[in-house]
């Protein structure tokens, strides 16, 4: 059976332009049926109807509640004042609290004044945070494509910096500072939130959940691993579970294979213009594994392309159409990763994918062409994330190796220097039996395209959950979402308009198992242009050959493309079961 969205889309898609507003509705009120995506078991998707509940004392009271039984000395609040928000042309009002919570974690909660439908939402913070999101506004919600039970105030927001602001240098040496970041400041802020819910509304959220990606989606994991009560729901797109893998050696050998030395000294190699023609010939060669002719790589894992294809003639004077040597080479090792030089064995679950080469730009290579001024690759945003994130990484380790010292080639990095702080600040542990046992439900999704992280240490989080916990368990309370050519977080030329919002609040207010998930092209306007549904990891979606390949409609579930266990590699024992560490003071 169609969902209500789909039916809409299909008398609407004909025009290939169709107002989003008129897609998703209006569903400020919780009574009303939410028609704003997602996907589920069948039917249209209907929210509980869960009343408004209305504030039993004036938001000014909110400056007095006492957070330091939580926070610690030093724990306040430091404002409580209505303010309006516009969202669609619609205007919300929130009592806004802002405060601290000991020693310096700045935290931003949105309650509701008259919309409030009982269900809370602590909202990730990507990149190493260090900035404080306005939980009132959509951009918050970026991650998943906006449902309007949240933008029009459904639910009670709430945000942190995790400890530290942006123009902080000195933060990630700081061990109190360092757990705010893993794993403590968003624990602490939603403890926070739920006071306030329950002294400005006398009485407690139904609901809790947390939306992240990124980081954001590391966070959502370090929640369900630490604290399996804190939510009912979470949302964790493209996750830098890894994190220590990630910031190290993952993008450190985007920076070494792009390097015309093999060291930071070097320049670049590959330039915007020729990231994007292999882009454009792995496409030809690979896309269109859904049976449309959309250029789009289902499942980048059965594609075998090689930049070779495309290298140019000995001696061409003419090299803007084809890949240099050089060039070849280095798109080669961006695929391939790093391998130990003894065992062969791979370093890294995953690398970029093919599809992905377009989304490289402005991460692993330059913006500018090949036709301009070399660029060191110490102004890669590859180089910054790596040597940003040293302290963090670091710390106790034996010594402090550098870009150029990671030790790309030898297995032996991983325990001597990341195996200390993995169980501080990475979140993956596979055993989420606690968060199970608790009602938790869980939605993982990622990019097929993603530049940041590779979508396969993902799949490979997902396939250790189901090996730690059993397939039919994990089955009951978790799901994958991969999206083609999607890129990190969002972007990228696939439907990166996701509703996951609705998924995971149907799941856990109605027991609507998900399946099928909507998602969308939008124009410069917002408006749809067309619609894709993805399925339950390794499902994809299939064309029926019959109708516009762009509506969303004409797709069923196809079988999997590709059906072989992840690979094996040096940091594989890192998705095994581990008890998290703590520092710094005592935490809840």
């Amino acid at each position: 059976m169609r969902t209500l969205i789909s039916r809409k889309l299909l008398s609407s898609i004909r025009t290939r332009t169709v107002s989003l507003l008129t897609l998703v509705g209006v569903c400020a009120s919780a009574a009303i049926v939410a028609a704003c995506g997602g996907g589920g078991g069948g039917g249209t998707l209907n929210y509980p109807t869960l009343s408004v509940v209305q504030p039993v004392v004036d938001c000014s009271k909110l400056a007095s509640v006492d957070i330091t039984d939580i926070g610690g000395a030093g724990s306040k609040i430091n404002s409580a004042t209505v303010t309006n928000a516009t969202i669609n042309g619609a205007t919300v009002a929130f009592c806004t609290v802002k405060g601290t919570l000991a020693p310096s974690n700045t935290f931003e909660v949105a309650l509701p004044v008259s919309t409030w439908t009982q269900r809370f939402a602590e909202l990730g913070c990507g990149g190493l945070c260090g900035n404080l999101s306005d939980p009132t506004q959509q951009s918050s919600f970026s991650f998943t494509y906006q449902c309007p039970l949240v933008q029009k105030g459904g639910f009670v927001t709430a945000a942190t910096d995790m400890g530290h602001t942006g123009s902080d240098q000195t933060w990630s040496s700081d061990p109190q500072k360092q757990a705010d970041f893993a794993y403590r400041g968003q624990h602490i802020t939603t403890l926070t939130a739920k006071k306030l819910i329950k002294a400005y509304y006398g009485q407690q959220q139904k609901y809790a959940y947390f939306i992240g990606c990124s980081d954001g989606g590391r966070e959502a994991l370090m929640a369900a691993q630490r604290y399996p009560t804190d939510y009912n729901g979470i949302v964790a797109g493209a996750p830098a579970a890894h994190f220590q893998i990630q910031n190290s050696l993952y993008h450190g050998w985007s920076v070494k294979s792009q390097s015309t030395t093999g060291t930071s000294a070097g320049n670049a190699i590959l330039y915007a213009d020729k990231a994007t023609l292999l882009h454009k010939a792995v496409a030809a060669a690979c896309g269109g594994g859904s049976g449309a002719a959309d250029g789009l790589l289902a499942d980048p894992r059965t594609c075998h392309f090689d930049p070779a294809t495309i290298q140019c003639a000995n001696n061409a004077t003419d090299t803007s159409s084809c890949l240099t040597a050089a060039e070849v080479t280095t798109a080669k090792a961006i695929y391939s990763g790093p391998t130990d030089a003894t065992t062969g064995e791979y370093m890294l679950a995953g690398s970029p994918q093919y599809g992905s080469e377009a989304n490289w730009v402005g991460v692993e290579v330059p913006t500018t062409n090949s036709t301009g001024a070399p660029v060191p690759v110490t102004k890669l945003f590859s180089y910054s994330i790596v040597t940003g994130a040293y302290n963090l990484i670091f710390t106790g380790s034996p010594t402090m190796p550098t870009i150029d010292t990671f030790g790309y080639t030898d297995a032996s990095f991983y325990p001597t220097y990341l195996k200390a702080n993995h169980p501080f600040i990475d979140a993956t542990s596979p055993d989420l039996s606690a968060f199970q046992a608790a009602g938790g439900k869980l939605i993982l999704w990622h990019g097929w395209a993603d530049q940041h992280i590779s979508p396969l240490f993902t799949i490979q989080y997902y396939e250790a959950m189901q090996k730690t916990m059993g397939n039919s368990n994990v089955d009951q309370f978790a799901r994958l979402y991969l999206v083609p050519g999607v890129a990190h977080c969002g972007g990228g030329e696939g439907f990166p308009n996701i509703d996951l919002v609705t998924s995971v609040t149907n799941w856990v207010e109605q027991a609507k198992i998900p399946n099928s998930v909507m998602t969308y092209q939008t124009d410069a306007s917002n408006n749809v242009t067309a619609s894709r549904p993805v399925y339950p990891y390794p499902a994809v979606a299939k064309y029926t050959g019959s109708g516009d390949w762009h509506d969303g409609a004409n797709y069923t579930q196809g079988s999997p493309l590709y059906s072989a266990a992840s690979r094996t590699w040096a940091g594989s024992s890192f998705y095994t079961t581990y008890t998290p560490t703590r520092r710094g003071v005592a935490a809840p």
